[in-house]
């Protein structure tokens, strides 16, 4: 399984701070977080693809939006807008 974790708008939308799914690719995860969180459509997920505004880091280290990057279990996946800032 690899495991999404939400933050701001997007966990807000969800109503839930992280879930698991079944996934092999980094689009795979988001088509099925678009099926079991379908209130983040079209803002933030649209089929296989982010929206613009947001992007995901995988494992903390690898910032990225590209649908074919390769996710193996126990992959974290980050959902973070590309504008939010420290």
């Amino acid at each position: 399984m690899v495991v999404i974790e939400l933050y701001g708008v997007a966990r807000l939308r969800a109503g839930r701070e992280a879930l698991e799914v079944e996934a092999s690719s980094l689009g795979e995860a988001l088509l099925a977080l678009g099926t079991r969180c379908p209130a983040l459509s079209p803002h933030v997920v649209s089929g296989d693809r982010l929206a613009p505004s947001y992007l995901v880091a995988v494992n903390g280290r690898h910032l990225t939006a590209d649908p074919t990057t390769p996710l193996t279990p126990g992959d974290v996946v980050v959902l973070l807008s590309a504008d939010a800032g420290g």
